[in-house]
C-alpha cells in the first residue's frame, strides 16, 4: 500500500461499518482525497516534512477485528491509574466501561451506545482539508471514546497506552473522541510506544471538546524506535471559563509529526500549550501548533522546548490567530532550543496573527548550545563536565515536565530522558 492506493482502499470499505452520521464525513473526506494533493514542500504547512514521499511507502494496513494481547509497556507505571490499551491502532475494549468518574472504551462502540454525543461532536473538529485529517476520517476503524460527565471530578488519571507491535511493515490509525462536561475536572495520559523494530505507519485523530468551566489536564508522550512514522492531528475546542493544560513530550520515533490545533470558541477560556522535544541520531520532529483566538477575553501560553544532538531535526511552526472579535487577548508564545552538536538543525518559525487592537501578545525563538561557563564553574566545583552538562540539560527540560501535574508520571519522564540524555 501506497498513498496512491488510498483512495480504492477507503472508498471499498463497507458503509455498514458506519452509522450513517459517519458516512456522511467519510463520504466527505474521500472527496477531498480524491481532489487534492497530498502535502510536499510547496505546502508551507509541510514545508520541511513531505508527507507525501512518507506515506509512498510500502505498508500493510492493519485490520481492526485482528487485535492482540498488549505487550508490557513501562509506560503503566501509575499503579492508581485507569488504563485503556490501543494494540496497533485497535482498542482492545470490547464495551464501554463507567470508572473513576471516566465512560470509555471504543469509539466505534460508542458511535452506537452513545450515539447523541458522538454524532454531536465526531468530525466535527476535525479540518477535513488536512490530507492526514482527511484520511484518517474515510479510513480509521477504531479509536478510543473517553466522556466525563457535567460536574465529575475524576478521582484517579486516565492513560491510554498506544502500543505498536508488528514483526510487519504496517499502517495503523485510531480516531479518538474526548468530551468534558461542564464543570468537570480529569486528568489524560497518552502514550504512543513502539515495542518492536519494524518500519511502521501511524496517522492518528484526536478531538477534544472542553465544556465550560471545566477543567482538563491532558499529556501525550511519543516514544517509539527510529524506524517508525508517526502522523498526529490534535484538534481541541474550548467553551467559556474552561481550563486546559496539553503538553506534548517527544522521547523517541524516525520521524515524528504533530499537529495540534486549539481553537477558544467562547469567553474567558485559559489555555497553556507546551511541548518538549529530545531528539537524536538522525530523528526528524516536526510540531505544527495552532492556536485560534476567536472571542474576547481569552488566554493563551504556549512554551515549547527542544534538545538536539548527533544529526536530529526539529521544526518549530506555531500560529496564533487573534481575530478582530478578540479584544483584551492576552497571548504568548516561545520556542527554545538548544543544540549539541553542530550537525543538529531547528527550523523555528513562531508567529502572530493579530485583528484586533487591545491585546497583549508575544513571540519569540531562540537557539544556542550549553553554557560553558556554568559547566566550567561546576566543573571547579568537582562536577565531571559530563554530569555538569547532564544537569543543565535536566533543568533545561524541567520547565516543561514541571507543568505536568501527575508527580509519579513526571518523575518517570525525567528519569527516562535522564537516560537518554546520559547514553546521547
Amino acid at each position: 500500500m501506497n498513498y496512491k492506493n488510498i483512495y480504492n482502499i477507503a472508498a471499498n470499505l463497507s458503509e455498514s461499518l458506519f452509522p450513517c452520521y459517519i458516512n456522511s464525513f467519510r463520504n466527505r473526506a474521500l472527496d477531498e482525497i480524491k481532489n487534492s494533493e497530498f502535502p510536499n514542500i510547496k505546502q508551507e504547512k509541510y514545508k520541511y516534512t513531505p508527507l507525501a514521499d512518507i506515506f509512498d511507502g510500502e505498508y500493510v494496513p492493519v485490520n481492526p477485528f485482528d487485535w492482540k494481547k498488549p505487550a508490557e509497556s513501562n509506560f503503566s507505571v501509575i499503579d492508581d491509574a485507569i488504563k485503556i490499551y490501543t494494540v496497533n491502532g485497535v482498542c482492545i475494549n470490547n464495551e464501554i466501561r463507567s470508572e473513576g468518574g471516566f465512560v470509555y472504551g471504543s469509539l466505534l462502540l460508542a458511535a452506537r451506545e452513545y450515539e447523541e454525543i458522538v454524532e454531536k461532536y465526531c468530525n466535527r473538529l476535525a479540518d477535513i482539508t488536512d490530507l492526514p485529517t482527511a484520511l484518517n476520517i474515510a479510513t480509521a476503524l477504531s479509536g478510543v471514546y473517553v466522556s466525563v460527565d457535567p460536574g465529575v471530578k475524576t478521582t484517579r488519571p486516565l492513560m491510554i497506552i498506544n502500543i505498536i507491535d508488528s514483526d510487519s511493515n504496517i499502517f495503523s490509525q485510531q480516531h479518538n473522541l474526548f468530551v468534558f462536561g461542564e464543570n468537570s475536572v480529569a486528568e489524560i495520559i497518552e502514550c504512543n510506544i513502539g515495542v518492536s523494530d519494524a518500519s511502521t505507519l501511524t496517522n492518528n485523530l484526536s478531538e477534544t471538546v472542553i465544556k465550560p468551566d471545566a477543567q482538563v489536564n491532558f499529556v501525550r508522550i511519543h516514544d517509539k524506535g527510529l524506524l517508525s512514522r508517526h502522523v498526529s492531528s490534535d484538534y481541541s475546542r474550548q467553551y467559556s471559563g474552561s481550563v486546559f493544560n496539553c503538553s506534548n513530550i517527544i522521547l523517541g520515533g524516525g520521524l515524528v509529526r504533530q499537529n495540534t490545533e486549539i481553537h477558544l470558541a467562547e469567553k474567558h477560556c485559559y489555555s497553556n500549550l507546551y511541548g518538549l522535544v529530545v531528539a537524536g541520531n538522525k530523528q526528524h520532529v516536526d510540531n505544527y501548533t495552532f492556536i485560534d483566538h476567536a472571542v474576547l477575553e481569552c488566554q493563551s501560553n504556549e512554551l515549547y522546548k527542544s534538545i538536539l544532538d548527533d544529526k536530529a531535526v526539529n521544526v518549530f511552526n506555531g500560529r496564533i490567530l487573534v481575530r478582530p472579535d478578540a479584544q483584551k487577548t492576552v497571548a504568548y508564545q516561545s520556542n527554545r532550543n538548544v543544540l549539541l552538536n553542530t550537525g543538529a538543525k531547528i527550523y523555528t518559525k513562531p508567529q502572530l496573527e493579530i485583528y484586533a487592537d487591545n491585546v497583549k501578545c508575544s513571540h519569540g525563538a531562540t537557539v544556542g548550545q550549553l553554557n560553558e561557563d556554568a559547566i566550567f564553574y561546576m566543573q571547579s566545583r568537582g562536577i565531571s563536565k559530563s554530569t555538569a552538562q547532564s544537569l543543565l540539560m535536566s533543568g533545561f527540560a524541567n520547565e516543561i515536565l514541571n507543568k505536568i501535574k501527575n508527580f509519579a508520571f513526571r518523575e518517570f519522564l525525567l528519569s527516562r530522558i535522564e537516560k537518554i540524555l546520559a547514553h546521547g
